[in-house]
């Protein structure tokens, strides 16, 4: 009978909480705020004007961990923000820097042409360029804004302090762009199979934009391939020597996809990152729990 039931309820109940408005995303306001200083060393969310939320849930979620390292807390944006959105971030990361991306990729990128064509033509590639263009400036901790911590990194900071470029590990298979890797193949080069980068820490000068424009000479934008960045960085994090974190603290997890299933313990991993089946998940557990570690962390600061 439950059987019976679970069939018949997991599409709807799945499409209910997929579609759903959670008013805890723009809670935000309830978290303690962080000042943020300049530093060397750069933690920086990507975002668009839409998800801004999310992603200041994930800047703070980290941050809080960060900032005792002298890390500096930045905002990407893929798109103009609104007066009113800047002056929330603003609130919550009182001097943090918040910029439009797509202005900067044509100036950092001026010598490599088939980047730059890629960065403007590709919705999904303004992650490459951030990484590349900042990573030429200084150590870079780039995070997506569906990547949430729970506890210290303390895994992360030790690969930090070696100066060595680390990622989640993407589910067993990976996803890549398959005409790509064929090219990738051919000029005799190895990519990172079960890299994703939704998180990624690359030490300075660590990857080759020359070697990305390389790897793009024939790139066509037709037909569209969701995991083209994803491909493009993991060759570039393969050349660089990069090294998993550990997967039991560092979760990518369709756990909790279905109402019926066990979700993560979020008291025994460092960070989820809340990929699309699973971003409910995100706003019905992450959020809450992280609200509730806030209260926490501000209590511990008053005392």
């Amino acid at each position: 009978m439950n059987r019976i039931v679970r069939k018949l309820t997991t599409k709807p109940v799945w499409w209910w909480e997929r579609h759903r408005k959670y008013a805890i995303r723009d809670h935000y306001g309830l978290l303690p705020s962080l000042e943020v200083r300049p530093a060397e060393a750069r933690f920086v969310v990507l975002t668009t004007p839409q998800t801004l939320n999310d992603a200041l849930w994930a800047a703070w979620s980290w941050y809080r961990f960060l900032r005792p390292q002298g890390i500096e807390l930045q905002l990407a944006v893929d798109g103009e923000m609104e007066a009113v959105a800047l002056a929330a971030a603003r609130a919550l990361f009182p001097g943090v820097r918040i910029y439009n991306v797509n202005p900067w990729f044509d100036e950092i990128f001026a010598a490599w042409p088939r980047l730059r064509a890629f960065l403007r033509q590709h919705a999904f590639a303004k992650q490459v360029g951030l990484v590349l263009g900042l990573s030429r400036q200084g150590p870079v901790l780039y995070a997506d804004h569906d990547v949430l911590a729970f506890s210290p990194p303390v895994e992360l900071l030790e690969q930090m302090s070696r100066q060595t470029p680390c990622y989640f590990l993407d589910h067993e298979a990976g996803c890549h762009d398959p005409a790509l890797l064929e090219t990738v193949r051919a000029m005799g080069l190895q990519h990172i199979q079960r890299l994703n980068a939704g998180f990624l820490y690359v030490p300075q000068n660590a990857l080759s934009a020359a070697l990305a424009e390389r790897i793009l000479a024939d790139w066509n934008p037709l037909p569209h391939f969701y995991f083209t960045p994803q491909t493009v960085m993991s060759v570039l994090m393969q050349e660089a020597g990069a090294q998993p974190l550990p997967e039991d603290r560092y979760v990518i997890s369709n756990r909790r996809q279905f109402y019926w299933e066990e979700d993560v313990d979020y008291e025994a991993i460092a960070a989820r990152h809340f990929t699309g089946t699973v971003r409910h998940v995100l706003y019905r557990y992450g959020m809450p729990t992280l609200l509730r570690q806030g209260s926490r962390y501000a209590a511990e600061k008053r005392a």
